[in-house]
C-alpha cells in the first residue's frame, strides 16, 4: 500500500524535525571529566555515583569518571591531559601529584575550560588555575583523628602514622594536623616530627607509606606492631590496610588485649565496608569518613554553574563522620554516602 504524497511529505519532515531535535540534544550535552587518582580503592565508586546521580538531575550532562587503576601519578596526570585536548566542557581532578597536575589545569584554563578540584587540592601557588576546592578541609582531618587519640592518651605515648603517597596534599594536611594536635601546636606553628612535645614521639621508621597499595599497607601494620612491641597508638589516614580485611585481622588479633585496655590505640580515617566489622570487633578504636559521593556530586553541579557563568564558593566543605564500634554495624557510613 502505497500513502498519499501529502502524507509522505509531512512523515518525511516529521522525521527530519525529530533527527534535528536528537542532534540538537547531542551537541548541547556537555560533558564534565572527573578524574581520580586511583580506581582501585574503595574511595573511588561513592565518587562516580555522586558524580553520575548529580549529571543524570542535571540532564544536559554527561558524567566521564577516570584514573589509573592502580595509583600512578603520570598516567593520571595523562589522562586529564587528554580530557583538555578532547575539550570537555568542565573538569574536575584529584591531584596526586599537585605540581605536575597544575601544568594541566593551565591547559585548561587557557582554553577557557572551568576546572575544580576534589579530595585532593592543588598547592596554594596553584590555587589559581581552579575555581573552587571540593572535599574534606584535611588539617582538620588530622585534628580530629588526633582528638580520638587524646581521649585515652591525655599524657603522650608513641605514634607511628600511616599515609597513602607522599606526595598527595591533602594526606600531607591530615599528618601535619595530627602532629600539631598531639604536640599542643596549631596550624600556624606546624611541628616537622614528633620528638617529646607534650609527650609524644614517632619511632623510626614512621610514618610509613603505602603509595595506595592495599597489600603493602596491610603488611606494614604487621611490620609497625612487630618492630615496636611497645607503640602506644597507631593513626591511618586513610583506610588502606582495612580494605584487606583478613591480613588486617592477622596482624592486629594478636594485640587484642591490648586493644581492649586501650594499651595500644588505634584509629583509622575512612568508613568503607570492609573496615566496619574490624570496628565492630575492637580491633580499631575509632573510624573518621569522609563524603566521597557529596564530593562526586558537588563537583557536577559546580561546574554546571561555572559553565553558565554563575559564581561558586572557593571552598566547598563535604564533611566528616565519626564512627564507634558501638555504631559500625547500625548507623555508621549510612550518611552522605
Amino acid at each position: 500500500m502505497s500513502l498519499p504524497t501529502g502524507l509522505k511529505t509531512t512523515i518525511s519532515l516529521a522525521c527530519l524535525a525529530l533527527g534535528m531535535t536528537v542532534i540538537q540534544a547531542n551537541a548541547e550535552e556537555r560533558e564534565f571529566a572527573l578524574v581520580f587518582k586511583v580506581l582501585n580503592n574503595a574511595f573511588s565508586p561513592p565518587i562516580e555515583q555522586g558524580c553520575q546521580a548529580a549529571a543524570k538531575e542535571l540532564g544536559d550532562v554527561k558524567c566521564t569518571y577516570i584514573g589509573p587503576t592502580e595509583y600512578d601519578e603520570a598516567k593520571q596526570v595523562q589522562l586529564a591531559q587528554d580530557m583538555v585536548t578532547r575539550g570537555v566542557a568542565g573538569l574536575g581532578v584529584s591531584a596526586g601529584n599537585p605540581k605536575a597536575m597544575a601544568r594541566i589545569m593551565k591547559m585548561a584554563k587557557d582554553k577557557g575550560i572551568p576546572v575544580v578540584t576534589f579530595d585532593t587540592d592543588v598547592l596554594p601557588e596553584d590555587a589559581g588555575l581552579r575555581s573552587t576546592y571540593i572535599g574534606t578541609d584535611n588539617y582538620e582531618f588530622g585534628v580530629n583523628l588526633a582528638q580520638k587519640v587524646l581521649e585515652h592518651k591525655k599524657s603522650g605515648g608513641t605514634v607511628c602514622i600511616q599515609s597513602g603517597a607522599p606526595a598527595s596534599e591533602n594526606l600531607k594536611a591530615r599528618v601535619q594536623g595530627i602532629r600539631d594536635t598531639l604536640a599542643g601546636s596549631t596550624r600556624d606553628k606546624p611541628v616537622e616530627s614528633l620528638t617529646g612535645q607534650n609527650g609524644w614521639t614517632e619511632p623510626a621508621g614512621c610514618p610509613v607509606y603505602n603509595n595506595d597499595d592495599i597489600t603493602l599497607a596491610a603488611q606494614q601494620v604487621r611490620d609497625v606492631m612487630t618492630n615496636n612491641p611497645e607503640l602506644t597508638t597507631f593513626v591511618a589516614v586513610g583506610g588502606w590496610a582495612q580494605y584487606a580485611p583478613q591480613a588486617y585481622k592477622q596482624a592486629m588479633e594478636p594485640l587484642k588485649a591490648r586493644l581492649d585496655s586501650k594499651d595500644l590505640v588505634v584509629v583509622f580515617g575512612d568508613n568503607f565496608g570492609p573496615q566496619l566489622p574490624l570496628l565492630a570487633e575492637g580491633l580499631s578504636h575509632y573510624n573518621i569518613g569522609q563524603r566521597p559521593y557529596d564530593m562526586g556530586y558537588e563537583t557536577i553541579k559546580s561546574l554546571d554553574k561555572l559553565t553558565k557563568g554563575q559564581p561558586v564558593e572557593p571552598f566547598i566543605k563535604t564533611g566528616t563522620e565519626v564512627c564507634t564500634p558501638e555504631n559500625a554495624l547500625t548507623t555508621c557510613g549510612k550518611v552522605g554516602n
